[in-house]
Formats: structure tokens, sequence, C-alpha cells
């Protein structure tokens, strides 16, 4: 313990207050927002009197977020000589690639073309991934029930490794901000409040948390597509409800109107018997959490090693993953769901009556939600015509059209306005447009926000302020993708791609 500072005032209020739509700018603020603000009776605002805080660290780089975009940015701010800790709220490091088991683990997700980075991802992103599945070349997807552990494994040896300390089970409640300057983050954890000095931080949070409240301007944008939850279902008899499948046919056409009435775009297969559920008022396979969204719920199929079955829920609606009390509504009504939807299964249809809840996500996945309004934003337009930026940190590669060379992400891209000493990577970084928060592209965000932290400390400079042929000349060496040697050359990036 090193020193007591004054926790700021401001970080306390609750304001009721609308999120604004679309893809608005919103000025960094707390409190209650949005539909968060609909479903409690917000009775204004307290003022909590400030009070000493202990300090617990004094670090230079501080990563707040341990998907796998602040693993690789901890691991790269460590590896460059950066005193460095990663913060996460959670109680094991991965995110959605680890025990949020979403896209099955996948580590390339989206990445499907083979002429899509020639020479392999490239650097720390690579290590990390060959790590994570024993040197094979394989989709940890393939069975994630039994391999989502490993991500969570291979993140806490790695980081061990590179000399990075780690705060589990500690939420960021506010940040300590010098002028305009983010120089520490206040954390809450079962110690009570603590604070944490740092030189630069790194939000990785997903939904840019630090950044908001530090008083950078986010751009709110709702969860769509594809919010959810992953769940797997043990004991199940699969060949047994495959030939109840076969038996039963084709749909009805009064349970394909039905359907396409009540549940679509659920999947059909299970589709009568939850009818007969849902008309006898057992079961229903569509819900609504407090009239501001639809919960789904459906199975995907067999894992590698039956009998797991693994299943997900998807949650559609007019809502923000930043917004705190909705998230805590959802969680609450789809936790619920799903134990009703294998209770059904096992009630009625064939090949589960021996079936039990084995595990689910102990988070709900977003693809939308807050992020920082960059120096920089990549759109669409740019993904069509290549673009090439000089400031190039990573290249993302269009899962749905391929394009070759892909489209340059600046390092611009990371920086937010008007907050100094602070970066944003992964899905902090990311507004909706072209899927930049891609699993392969996320870590690649990170390990550029992770060494430009670096190079900012040691060169005693904010962290737009570094040298960015530098840091590309670093990116180059650890092996990460810049282009071809005609457009290296253009950059005045010199000497061949290594492994980091």
């Amino acid at each position: 313990m090193r020193a007591d500072l004054q926790s700021p005032a401001e970080g306390s209020r609750l304001k009721n207050a609308e999120s604004p739509p679309g893809d608005e700018v919103a000025s960094g603020t707390e409190g209650l927002t949005g539909t968060a603000a609909r479903l409690w009776n917000v009775r204004g605002e307290v003022e909590r009197p400030g009070r000493r805080v202990p300090v617990i660290a004094d670090v230079e780089v501080l990563v707040a977020g341990g998907g796998v975009a602040g693993i690789i940015a901890a691991l790269a701010a460590a590896r460059h000589g950066a005193q460095t800790l990663l913060v996460e709220a959670g109680s094991s490091l991965g995110g959605n690639m680890g025990p949020g088991m979403f896209a099955g683990g996948s580590l390339h997700l989206a990445l499907k073309n083979p002429e899509a980075f020639p020479h392999g991802l490239g650097g720390i992103p690579a290590e990390f991934n060959q790590r994570v599945v024993g040197g094979e070349d394989r989709r940890v997807g393939s069975d994630y029930f039994r391999d989502h552990q490993s991500v969570s494994y291979v993140a806490l040896k790695m980081l061990e490794e590179a000399g990075a300390d780690i705060l589990l089970t500690s939420v960021i409640s506010d940040v300590l901000m010098e002028d305009d300057k983010a120089r520490g983050v206040f954390v809450e954890t079962k110690s009570g409040t603590l604070a944490i000095r740092s030189r630069v931080l790194v939000d990785c949070t997903g939904t840019a948390d630090v950044a908001a409240r530090a008083g950078a301007p986010v751009i709110e944008q709702p969860s769509n597509p594809s919010a959810g939850t992953f769940f797997a279902i043990a004991n199940v008899d699969w060949e047994a409800y495959e030939r109840a499948l076969g038996r039963r046919g084709e749909l009805s056409q009064d349970d394909q109107d039905w359907m396409n009435a009540q549940v679509c775009p659920v999947p059909a297969g299970f589709m009568p018997w939850a009818r007969a559920a849902w008309e006898a008022g057992d079961f229903r396979v569509v819900d609504s959490v407090d009239h501001f969204a639809t919960l789904e719920i459906t199975l995907i199929g067999p894992s590698r090693q039956p009998p797991l079955v693994r299943a997900r829920t998807r949650v559609n609606g007019n809502f923000h993953p930043g917004d705190g009390l909705a998230m805590s509504r959802i969680e609450q009504k789809m936790r619920s769901h799903i134990y009703e939807f294998v209770t059904f299964l096992r009630q009625r249809v064939p090949g589960f009556s021996q079936a039990y809840l084995h595990v689910v996500s102990p988070f709900t996945h977003a693809r939308g939600g807050r992020s920082i309004d960059s120096a920089y934003v990549v759109t669409h337009e740019d993904v069509e015509r290549s673009a090439r930026f000089d400031d190039v940190v990573c290249i993302y590669y269009d899962g749905k059209q391929y394009r070759p060379g892909g489209c340059d992400v600046p390092f611009r891209m990371l920086l937010p306005k008007r907050v100094e000493g602070l970066l944003a990577a992964g899905k902090s970084a990311v507004r909706r447009g072209p899927q930049l928060r891609v699993r392969y592209c996320v870590q690649l965000m990170g390990q550029a926000a992770g060494v430009a932290a670096a190079l900012a400390v040691r060169d005693g400079v904010e962290p737009r302020q570094i040298n960015v042929q530098e840091l590309q000349q670093v990116l180059h060496r650890l092996g990460s993708e810049l282009g071809p040697e005609a457009r290296l050359r253009e950059l005045g990036i010199s000497g061949a791609g290594g492994k980091g």
C-alpha cells in the first residue's frame, strides 16, 4: 500500500438520462440510462462524500479486460519492457473465447479464406493460439465444452511467464484523471474500493467502460445481432432424437405457419413438441424480457464426445450491452429460460428423457455495444476498396467477401478523442460497420495497443505521440502482416518478419 487518494464524488452519481440512439456520439457519462432508467424508478441523485482510497499498485501499463484482446495487449506490453497489470472483472481469463464459449471458441472466427495471412497470423496471437491447441492447426471450437478452459489456462501461464501481474474479480468503477490524462483506475473488490496508478491505460473491456468513465466521447450501439449465452446439455441420446425427427418427417403446413407466426427464426427441429408445450401453457420457446427484448433458444447439435449437446440463447431488442440494469434483467430471464428449456426437452422430446443442464456460460456475449469515438473509423467503403493507411497496425480480411490484401486497420482507430494516456483495443475500439470485432482481428489490435503502450512509457510520451513507424517496425519484427514487401518499403519498414 503506497498512498491514499481522494475518491471522486462524480463517479458515485446516478443520472437519469436517456442513452443516445444509434450511432450518436455521447460524452463519457455514468449512471442509469436508456432501458435501465425505464426499468427502475430513478429518484434523483445521491452525492457520496469524498473518502481516502488506498493505492495498492503503481504500474506503467494497465490493461482493463481479460478477453483475448486484453490478454494479447498485456502480453505485448510486458514483453516489451513495461511493468504491466491486467485487471479482469470475472474469475477467469479468455472472455468469449474462454468461459463465454461463444462460437465454439473458434480461434480464427470469420477468417475463412486460406489466402488471408499466407504466412500465418503472426506474432503473439499466433503463439497464443498454437499453445491453446497444443500446436495443432485446428479450431478449438470443434468441441468447445472440452477445450474452452485451455484458453484461460494458457493465458494465465503466458502472462506469468511474461512477468505481467493479474488482478481478477475486480471491477473498474472509475478512472483516476490528471487534467485530460488517464492515470489510473479505482477498482471495487472484496477488500473494498482500491486505487491503482498507471502511466498508460488500455481499454479492452468490450464496451469501452474505461474510456466512458474517463470522459472520452463514446458511441452507444445497440446489441444487434446475436447477444446470447451458450450452454451444454448432458446425457442426451442424440440418435434417438434424430430417429424421432426422421419418423416425424417434414413439418406440416399448419406447424410451419404456427412457427413462422410465433417463433421464427428458431430452427424447426423440435418445433412440434415446442408447440404442444406452448399451447399447454408449460413452456414458451420464445419469451420476452420486460417488453424491451425477446429471448429465443435453440439446439445446435452434439459435440465430438456425446452425450453433450450444444445449445444457445439469442436476445434481440432495443438495449445496449453497457446498460447495466438491462443486462441484469436479461441475465435473470435467460438463466431461468435455459433451465426451463432443458426441463421441457426432458419431459417432451425423444432422446432427452435422462438429460440435464451441464454447463452455462457465466455471462452473456454481445456483438454490439459502446465503443470509443476514435480518431478514425474504418468504414465499409474502406474495406471494399482495400484501403491503405500510413499508420497501419494490422490487416482486416472480410469474412464474407474476400479481397486480396485486405483492409488496413490504422493506429488512429485505437485512439479515443479528448483523453490522453488511453488506448482501446478489441470491441471497445470497433464501431458498427465492418466486422472488425472478429476474433483474429481483436487479437492483432491488442498486440498493437500493447506495444504502443510500452513505447509510450519508454519514451515518456502519450500514446498518440509515439513514433508510429517504430511501432510498425516492432509489429513487423513480431511477424504481424502489414502488407507485401513493396508496401513495407513505402512505409519505411525494413527487415524480414519473424515469430515473436
